[in-house]
C-alpha cells in the first residue's frame, strides 16, 4: 500500500512537471531573468496562478542537501556562473576543477556541459542523502526488533549506523519524520524540483542557441591574438554549428526526461531489498553460531562414542 501511494505520488508530480514544461511561454525563454522568472512560476508555488498547487513545492523545508537551489549560469556573464558552479560543487562535495577542464576542452560554447555537469552531480548528491536516511531507518528498526545481545553481525551493522549517522550528518539532512513514505516524499520533493528547474534551463539555452547567435557563439579562449572567437564564420559553418548544438541540448532534454523517473525506481527497489538483504545476513550469522554450537556440544559425545567403540574392540 505504501509503495502505490509513493508511486503515485511520484507520477502525479511526474506529470505536472511536464505540463510546465509545454505550457512555458516562448518569449520568457530567451532571457536569463525569463529562465528565472519560469523556475518561480512553474517549479514554485505561484500562489497568484489559480489552482497551481504542484506537489513538491516545500522542498526546501525538508531539504536532502545542506545547499540551496543550484542557479544555472547566465550564458552572458559565463565566468561568474563558472564560480557559482564550482562554489555549488564545493558544497556538495563534488568536484570544482571540472568545470575548468569541461571549457578547456570544449570545442564550443560548454554552457551545456557544466549545466549537465551541476546538475547530475546535484542529483547524485540528493539521491546519496536518500539512501543515507533510507539506512538510518532500515538498519535502527532492524536493531530495536533484532533480539540478538551477542552477535558480530548486529555490532558491525551498529557500527554502521554510527557512522553513516555522522557522514550524513556533514553533508547531509537527516529527516525529521524518517518513514518509508515520507523519505520517498522528500527525495520526490528535492529532485522534481530540481528537475524542473534544470528542464527550464535547457529550454533557455535551446531558445538562445537559435535565435541569439552572436551571443551564444561567441566564447574567449586562453592563447588567442583577438579577445573572441567566432565560430560562427560562414553560412555553412553557422547552420553546422547551430543544428550540432541543437541535437545535443534535444538529445540532453531526451535523456534527462528518460533517466528521472528510472532513478526513483532504482531507489524504491534499493528500499525494499536493503532490509531482506540485512535479515538473510542475520539469519547466515543465526545458522554459522548454531552449527558452531551444535559442534561444541556433539564434539565431547563423539569422543565418548569413539572411545566406547574402541573400549568394545576385539583385542581391547
Amino acid at each position: 500500500m505504501k509503495l502505490i501511494l509513493s508511486l503515485l505520488l511520484f507520477f502525479l508530480s511526474f506529470g505536472s512537471v511536464f505540463a510546465a514544461d509545454e505550457t512555458a511561454p516562448v518569449a520568457d525563454l530567451m532571457s536569463y531573468e525569463g529562465y528565472k522568472n519560469n523556475v518561480e512560476k512553474y517549479c514554485k508555488l505561484d500562489k497568484t496562478v489559480p489552482n497551481r498547487n504542484q506537489l513538491w513545492v516545500d522542498w526546501e523545508k525538508e531539504s536532502l542537501i545542506k545547499k540551496e537551489q543550484v542557479i544555472y549560469a547566465d550564458i552572458t556573464k559565463k565566468e561568474e556562473g563558472d564560480r557559482e558552479y564550482k562554489r555549488h560543487l564545493g558544497d556538495i562535495k563534488a568536484d570544482p576543477s571540472k568545470i575548468d577542464t569541461i571549457e578547456k576542452f570544449s570545442l564550443g560554447p560548454a554552457f551545456l556541459e557544466k549545466a549537465s555537469y551541476t546538475y547530475k552531480e546535484t542529483m547524485g548528491a540528493i539521491y546519496a542523502c536518500a539512501v543515507m536516511n533510507a539506512k538510518v531507518r532500515i538498519i535502527g528498526t532492524l536493531m530495536t526488533k533484532i533480539p540478538m545481545t551477542q552477535s558480530n553481525t548486529k555490532e558491525r551493522y551498529q557500527k554502521q549506523l554510527d557512522y553513516i549517522r555522522k557522514a550524513a550528518g556533514e553533508k547531509c539532512r537527516i529527516t525529521g519524520d524518517t518513514s518509508e513514505l515520507s523519505i520517498k516524499k522528500t527525495l520526490l520533493d528535492n529532485t522534481t524540483y530540481q528537475y524542473c528547474n534544470y528542464r527550464q534551463y535547457l529550454h533557455y539555452l535551446d531558445s538562445v542557441s537559435k535565435k541569439s547567435l552572436d551571443v551564444y557563439y561567441k566564447i574567449s579562449k586562453e592563447g588567442t591574438t583577438t579577445e573572441n572567437i567566432n565560430l560562427l564564420k560562414n553560412t555553412d559553418s553557422a547552420a553546422m554549428e547551430i543544428s550540432r548544438s541543437a541535437g545535443k541540448i534535444t538529445s540532453e532534454i531526451s535523456h534527462t526526461r528518460e533517466v528521472f523517473p528510472q532513478a526513483m525506481v532504482a531507489f524504491t527497489e534499493f528500499e525494499k531489498t536493503y532490509a531482506s538483504h540485512i535479515i538473510l545476513e542475520f539469519i547466515l550469522q543465526d545458522y554459522l553460531d548454531l552449527r558452531e554450537t551444535l559442534k561444541q556440544l556433539l564434539n565431547p559425545i563423539g569422543q565418548v562414542i569413539y572411545k566406547a567403540s574402541n573400549a568394545q574392540s576385539p583385542g581391547k
